[in-house]
């Protein structure tokens, strides 16, 4: 069994600053030396239930974590009807030169799929909100096409689905997402199947490219609601095919800022990027703080190679 080595928390909520009680759920970029993240952040206390709504924050980090810049501000905040209570957990993915950002919007009654666009990281265009009959979460495209299509993968529970579109007008579309609850079982490309994903599996970390197929980083939920973290490869041409999957968690609540905090026993990866031969993970840790962790690439690649599908 191979682990994710913890770096430990890089980032935590400052009194009286953006995110005074949660910081946590970030999703990043790397271009040029430079992490560009965004960060869910509340103000309110998670037991004030009606007050707790989430915006998203921006920082701009070195490879050592240092914090270059910190908008200490909210960047993609509540507009829309459907994100009355809260924008969440952002993912970035670089598509055809442009910068999306793919998060989580909740009404209090529903949790969607929104998509954001930006070119800067300081203003955003929110492109709309996915309607499908369910709730809808974990929600990414690949960055690139896939046969000429973009792919999306998402989660409706409580497996995870790739669809496939011509555009982003498409994707939206209300028209596509017509009867989807009778197509869910032909998207799904990968289903609860150990005991620690007893609840849901989910995307995590939007997928990295490698010469072996899509990284996918995923996160699953047991019947205790722990959250724990592993790794699936999936091929290059046909992503809705998996190649491999570690059947372990890698990423587990160990420590105490992942035991404790405003959900406890929570690890839940959503951003990364592979440098000098590692692999990077930022994750959210017990929905209060910002932790990092890492792995070899080719240790990874070996022990996925122990787990075909």
């Amino acid at each position: 069994m191979i682990k994710f080595k913890k770096m430990g928390i890089i980032m935590k909520p400052q009194k009286n600053q953006f995110g005074s009680f949660a910081r946590f759920n970030p999703g990043v970029y790397l271009k040029d030396g430079i992490v560009h993240m965004l960060y869910r952040a509340s103000n309110s206390d998670i037991k004030d239930a009606e007050n707790y709504i989430s915006s998203i924050g921006y920082a701009k980090l070195d490879l050592n974590t240092n914090i270059l810049y910190d908008s200490n501000d909210k960047v993609i905040y509540p507009t829309l009807p459907e994100e009355s209570k809260g924008c969440e957990d952002p993912r970035i993915v670089e598509f055809e030169k442009s910068i999306y950002v793919f998060y989580t919007a909740y009404d209090g009654q529903k949790a969607r799929v929104a998509i954001a666009k930006t070119e800067n990281f300081v203003d955003y265009i929110k492109l709309g909100v996915i309607r499908s009959f369910s709730w809808d979460k974990d929600a990414f495209i690949f960055p690139e096409r896939i046969g000429g299509k973009i792919a999306y993968l998402h989660r409706i529970e409580p497996n995870i689905q790739i669809d496939y579109f011509e555009s982003f007008e498409q994707l939206i579309s209300e028209n596509s997402w017509v009867n989807y609850e009778k197509k869910i079982a032909e998207s799904t490309i990968m289903e609860r199947k150990y005991m620690w994903e007893n609840k849901k599996i989910g995307g995590s970390v939007p997928p990295i490219k490698t010469e072996k197929g899509w990284l996918l980083l995923y996160h699953a939920v047991d019947d205790n609601f722990i959250y724990r973290g592993s790794v699936a490869l999936l091929d290059l041409e046909n992503p809705s095919k998996v190649l491999a999957r570690i059947p372990y968690p890698m990423l587990e609540p160990e420590e105490d800022y992942e035991i404790n905090g405003d959900v406890g026993n929570v690890v839940f990866p959503e951003g990364g990027y592979i440098y000098n031969d590692e692999l990077f993970i930022y994750y959210g840790a017990a929905d209060k703080y910002i932790a990092l962790a890492k792995i070899g690439i080719r240790e990874l690649f070996n022990e996925l190679e122990m787990y075909p599908e």
